[in-house]
């Protein structure tokens, strides 16, 4: 986990200055005559960190507080956040099952996530038209976690209540919990095009147990 923030962090960072020394060059030439920006809508598309990657979907809406402050409110859609650990665990419970009754068994983790957070971008003085960002924000997280065996179906409740896999919470349909979030990325605007690619951690509470989780996703949409 570690590991794959940290590649993802230090291409985030090189774009970041990148961006800015690009725009100094550029207002060493003239100003930039881009309208200005008064927000923006995007789309998003990436991936969650968490071994094996997963994708993640994302839109997003932005509006300018000021020159350099964006407030904003994000919608994710996360394929699957089930962490390994859980995971070897009901392969584990597979292959005992499949030892008592004879009969193959395969038990198969998910667990769905959804994000609405919504905090505030600071933009890092550079140009009109490249603007990087670090912010940060807060929201909730839903998990709906279900188990499935090929043949049986949804096993979710037997796997969890008689084996007692997981955390007692997700014993019910979701879970929803607070969160909070830190972004990091870079901005772009060409002509009514915007252009998002940025880093996000997130971590939930009250879970239970320590419910983190990291993603790098790139975007489009329009300014307005």
């Amino acid at each position: 986990m570690q590991l794959a923030k940290q590649f993802v962090l230090a291409p985030a960072l090189v774009l970041t200055f990148a961006a800015s020394a690009l725009c100094q060059q550029v207002s060493g030439v003239g100003p930039i005559s881009t309208p200005e920006q008064r927000g923006y809508v995007a789309a998003l598309a990436g991936v969650e960190f968490e071994p094996p990657t997963r994708p993640v979907f994302s839109v997003e809406y932005g509006e300018n507080l000021n020159r350099d402050v964006q407030a904003y409110a994000t919608f994710s859609y996360i394929e699957n956040l089930m962490k390994r650990g859980l995971q070897d665990d009901l392969t584990a419970t597979a292959d005992l099952v499949t030892r008592l009754t004879g009969d193959r068994v395969e038990f198969i983790g998910r667990d769905r996530g959804l994000v609405f957070a919504a905090g505030a971008k600071y933009l890092i003085p550079a140009s009109e038209a490249v603007r990087p960002y670090v912010g940060g924000g807060a929201g909730v997280l839903n998990i709906r976690r279900t188990i499935r065996e090929p043949r049986l179906g949804d096993v979710t409740k037997a796997i969890l209540g008689d084996f007692g896999l997981g955390e007692i919470e997700y014993t019910g349909v979701s879970l929803t919990r607070p969160m909070l979030e830190a972004a990091l990325g870079v901005g772009v605007v060409a002509g009514q095009t915007y252009i998002d690619v940025g880093y996000r951690y997130r971590r939930a509470f009250h879970i239970g147990e320590q419910f983190d989780f990291s993603q790098f996703s790139a975007g489009i949409g329009f300014k307005f």
